[in-house]
């Protein structure tokens, strides 16, 4: 039994996107969505399109997956659940080795350029761990945007929330 708010050393089994992948913690399957950060979309069965935008944001999803792959293979993951989604997901905080800003694995996607922030909408009581997470993802994100780093050098990405709102079959 998960319990929210709670620390769980995991490791990763499989990764799904870059902000969603399934953890193994003690033998028990962990299906975890990336609190307050969104990456680019993967091209769903069935979506085609010739439109050099769409094109590049499914290019942007696969380089997301692929360094999320590459940031958490081999590497002990502690997992903080705080919910369940809509997807029966667990949105987690996610930290490499030790609970920190410098190991959280949303501060180092945004860091990448792999990621955006997502910022919630909702009154939340945040602690400190929250807060300096929260602070990270946004100055990361900035900081990428900035420098043009990852999908930032792209000058006419659709941003996720963006290509979430297309209509594509």
């Amino acid at each position: 039994m998960i319990t929210p708010g709670s620390l769980y050393n995991c490791f990763s089994k499989f990764v799904f996107d870059g902000d969603t992948l399934t953890l193994d913690s003690q033998g028990a399957e962990l299906r975890v969505r990336l609190r307050w950060i969104d990456t680019p979309e993967a091209q769903k069965s069935g979506q085609n399109s010739t439109d050099p935008k769409i094109l590049k944001h499914w290019e942007w999803a696969q380089k997301a997956k692929v360094a999320l792959m590459n940031l958490v293979a081999e590497k002990a993951i502690i997992t903080v659940p705080i919910e369940k989604d809509q997807f029966d997901r667990w949105v987690c905080d996610c930290y490499l080795n030790k609970v920190s800003v410098a190991t959280n694995i949303q501060i180092l996607q945004c860091k990448a350029g792999m990621g955006v922030s997502f910022l919630p909408f909702n009154r939340f009581a945040y602690n400190t761990r929250e807060l300096s997470l929260l602070r990270g993802i946004i100055t990361e994100t900035a900081s990428a945007n900035r420098k043009k780093l990852g999908l930032w050098s792209e000058p006419d990405l659709i941003l996720p929330y963006e290509f979430k709102k297309l209509n594509l079959s």
